[in-house]
């Protein structure tokens, strides 16, 4: 069978079934794991199905549509709290940190619990559930423009803000990673998450793994650039394998 009508029956199988293993597909086709991987990750690439471990399932007309931060607050909860988890387990007592927008980042803020801990966010979500917490640190709010859809403060006033912050770890979420792209679905949100990077000593991104290998509109930064990238178990391992490469790779357990 040729390669091109192979990814052309993946496809089709996937779409019927709207999730199949990477067994499944060796068994039907007749050929090895490996290809199969090589295949899903390619089909992956442009875009055509979504790698998950194990598999692949098909993407949805709803996937190119962005979710509010309450939409996404209620998805994929176990692995981003995997993912938060980690994620706080990084952050070291006495420590000034820039905490951007994304639900996965509401959960790891919840979960700090270091001694005379600086936050300093520009995202209302992220602010409102570091506040439970807030008698165990110093918490600032960045003000801006507010962008409803995520609840961040954006534009030219938070970034005046935070030019004059240094920071001692940096967090960002992210709509999509891809190879060395770091994405999300607002090129000024993503401007203003870039910039806390930047003004950070240790900069990370914190992702559930249904977040690799997806893109997205904007790309605001480069994953080489990054200490690290904090993300949920479930990853095939060659997935893992590359990504590895281009950055220290954190994963949280099951």
């Amino acid at each position: 069978m040729l390669k091109r009508e192979r990814l052309r029956n993946i496809l089709e199988i996937v779409t019927d079934r709207k999730f199949v293993t990477v067994d499944e597909l060796a068994k039907t086709l007749q050929v090895s794991d490996m290809t199969i991987r090589r295949d899903l990750n390619e089909l992956n690439t442009t875009g055509k199905v979504m790698r998950i471990h194990g598999g692949a399932q098909v993407i949805s007309q709803q996937d190119s549509v962005e979710k509010n931060y309450i939409q996404k607050r209620e998805i994929n909860i176990s692995e981003k709290q995997a993912a938060a988890e980690v994620a706080s387990k990084i952050v070291q007592d006495d420590e000034t940190i820039y905490v951007g927008p994304g639900t996965t980042l509401e959960f790891m803020v919840a979960k700090l619990n270091q001694k005379n801990l600086r936050i300093v966010t520009n995202s209302l979500p992220v602010f409102e559930a570091a506040k439970k917490n807030a008698n165990n640190y110093e918490l600032i709010l960045i003000g801006g423009s507010y962008r409803r859809v995520s609840g961040a403060f954006i534009g030219a006033l938070a970034n005046n803000q935070l030019r004059g912050i240094s920071f001692d770890r940096g967090f960002v979420g992210v709509n999509g990673i891809k190879d060395t792209s770091m994405m999300t679905a607002n090129l000024e949100e993503g401007q203003t998450q870039g910039l806390g990077l930047n003004r950070s000593r240790k900069k990370y991104v914190v992702a559930d793994y249904h977040k690799i290998n997806r893109n997205d509109f904007y790309e605001f930064y480069h994953l080489y650039d990054v200490d690290g990238l904090i993300t949920s178990p479930g990853l095939d391992p060659d997935i893992v394998k590359h990504y590895s490469q281009i950055t220290t790779l954190y994963q949280g357990s099951e």
